[in-house]
């Protein structure tokens, strides 16, 4: 049997070794941090081409990022914007982004406020708006999930979200519009006025843009494209209808005056009735080509009671648009907000 003799190691060799490889394992933890990084960049270049992450902004103790700003302004922007191709739509959101932020800062800041006064949204009631959503627009579950995607949500993204509007539905509710009071000297100055809102008959003052038949399908898409793609970027209706109009209204920037509710066609009258004032229609198809409408103003039988419910609505909203101001300003004077550059 061979014998070994006990050999004693120097502590400054155990240390060498023991330094040289802890340096190799921290070598391997950086170069597994770095392709770790390098995938979940690839994978988030891959899912959203526009952004690469960064913090825009502290309210309070929270942050905000470029892409939670990005998947705000996809889940707050109006459906004609969300119709724009990618491209389109990022240029969109880059110009009116300062916008955005601030309408997100002033969201963080009331989401905030509602929690104090105990404001909160279950998950039925989430589900259960989430499920309105999809019969609204007639969307599978598998539909509505791929529409998310393409805005590059998830779904838990997109239920923070809709929670967060609900919350602040709801607050508005309790601390604003709760408060507000409207008396009947009040609708009865804005009547006397407003003549314009008094006819013998109900109607509608409306404007149009009209586009004749094609026989080339592609070149009427083309022009109902243009036409809404200007709409979109905040030219006045009256200078596109002027331009674009291919009938006499466009001598009149579109304007065809008040059309009374009993002399046009019921679909028309169920059209005006459901828009806001101001309001763009979809394309409306006809044999004799292609109209598009803006509700310009409404007109209600003298004295009636539609007209005095209308006048309080306008009223309600003037009012809750002073004291939305006021609330909000008063929620930044306490707030810490730093934006960066």
């Amino acid at each position: 049997m061979r014998k070994f003799k006990n050999r004693l190691i120097s502590p400054r060799v155990i240390n060498q070794k023991y330094l040289n490889c802890s340096i190799k394992f921290v070598f391997f933890l950086m170069i597994v941090f770095f392709c770790t990084q390098l995938l979940i960049f690839k994978l988030n270049a891959e899912e959203n081409k526009f952004f690469v992450d960064k913090v825009i902004a502290v309210v309070n103790r929270d942050v905000i990022t470029w892409s939670e700003l990005y998947k705000y302004m996809e889940f707050t922007a109006k459906d004609e914007i969300k119709a724009l191709n990618p491209d389109e739509k990022f240029k969109y959101f880059k110009a009116h982004e300062e916008e955005f932020l601030e309408r997100l800062i002033d969201t963080k800041l009331q989401i905030e406020e509602a929690e104090k006064y105990g404001i909160f949204v279950t998950d039925s009631e989430i589900e259960g708006a989430i499920n309105d959503i999809k019969k609204k627009y007639a969307l599978t579950e598998q539909a509505f999930l791929e529409t998310l995607k393409k805005e590059g949500m998830s779904i838990n993204d997109y239920k923070k979200m809709l929670k967060e509007q609900i919350i602040i539905g709801r607050a508005l509710n309790t601390l604003v519009k709760s408060k507000i009071i409207i008396t009947d000297a009040e609708i009865n100055n804005y009547i006397a006025a407003h003549p314009e809102l008094s006819c013998d008959d109900e109607g509608y003052y409306v404007s149009q843009i009209f586009l004749k038949k094609r026989e080339n399908q592609e070149e009427l898409k083309a022009k109902i494209n243009e036409v809404f793609k200007r709409l979109i970027q905040g030219e006045p209706f009256s200078k596109v209808a002027s331009q674009m109009s291919e009938d006499v209204t466009a001598k009149t920037g579109g304007a065809i005056g008040l059309l009374k509710k009993k002399e046009i066609a019921s679909e028309l009258s169920n059209l005006f009735s459901k828009m806001n004032i101001g309001q763009v229609s979809e394309p409306m198809m006809t044999e004799h080509g292609i109209f598009i409408f803006r509700l310009d103003g409404v007109c209600f039988k003298k004295g009636s009671e539609q007209l005095v419910n209308y006048v309080r609505s306008l009223l309600e909203d003037e009012k809750f648009k002073k004291d939305y101001k006021l609330w909000t300003r008063g929620l930044r004077q306490r707030a810490y907000i730093e934006i960066m550059d």
